[in-house]
């Protein structure tokens, strides 16, 4: 009997004339992708050195949130999720310590000390007389999670002096992102009057007696503490009747030089680069 082999066009299979009718068992060849796990890992890190600067320069002219529409939040919040989506399930506490600088937050109990600066502003005479005063920087300064600690800095200036308002804190790890603040007590401190002030208060010009040199004293040794809570925990005491009740706070991102936080509760974002 003489048999006819038939091959596929791209089956790569042999049968006989008699058995053309029986299926046939194709051999089809696979391609085995193997993409090394470098490879993978460059590109994952790219992409999240693109998100992150993209996030910057969404928030670099914002000031710090005050004033963004409605538009530009929705971008920065798209943002944000891309960059907190390269977050593993559990955060590298080891790199929380350190100070961390405010560039961008939607936190209702921030937001109205950002304006402060412009409601006090002296209107169409701006251009001519100096802001009575002004919000620097704001910062969170984090121990490691064995001691913490953490801080919250605000550094504020008026034409005759420049102070700085603390709030300090104790939190605990929680979970693998989130972590609890008990805010306990908070400084205004670090006073520095201005040349024209100590000019007012002791004239170069005259001789200086010792009244004038211990008023000088007092005002840069100044400082004054007191007690702290925030709002959410007066209402919390005042519903479970217990001191030092803690606030949530959830770190969805954390990494060498950028964090992000979101308070839980009174809700809000924070947004913050590291401080060198």
């Amino acid at each position: 009997m003489t048999t006819i082999k038939f091959r596929g066009a791209q089956s790569g299979c042999y049968r006989s004339a008699l058995s053309r009718s029986l299926p046939c068992h194709r051999r089809v060849a696979t391609r085995t992708s193997a993409v090394p796990a470098q490879f993978v890992e460059t590109t994952s890190t790219s992409d999240r050195d693109e998100a992150k600067q993209a996030l910057r320069e969404l928030v670099k002219f914002t000031n710090r949130g005050l004033g963004v529409r409605t538009f530009q939040r929705g971008l920065i919040e798209e943002a944000q999720v891309r960059v907190e989506s390269f977050q593993e399930l559990e955060l590298d506490y080891t790199k929380l310590a350190g100070k961390w600088k405010l560039v961008y937050t939607t936190a209702s109990d921030v937001l109205p000390i950002l304006e402060a600066e412009y409601r006090l502003s002296p209107g169409p005479f701006s251009a001519f007389l100096p802001r009575p005063l002004e919000v620097g920087n704001i910062y969170q300064r984090f121990t490691a999670p064995d001691e913490g600690v953490v801080e919250n800095i605000i550094h504020f200036k008026t034409p005759a002096t420049s102070l700085t308002f603390t709030v300090g804190a104790r939190y605990k790890v929680r979970t693998g992102k989130r972590i609890a603040l008990v805010f306990e007590n908070a400084r205004l401190g670090e006073l520095h009057i201005s040349e024209a002030t100590e000019a007012l208060i002791a004239p170069a010009l005259l001789p200086r007696g010792s009244l004038q040199q211990m008023i000088l004293l007092a005002l840069r040794e100044f400082q004054l503490s007191f007690q702290f809570r925030t709002a959410a925990q007066l209402v919390s005491q005042a519903m479970t009747r217990r001191d030092n009740v803690a606030a949530g706070y959830l770190l969805s991102y954390l990494d060498e030089d950028m964090l992000i936080g979101r308070a839980i509760g009174l809700g809000g974002t924070f947004i913050f680069v590291r401080e060198m």
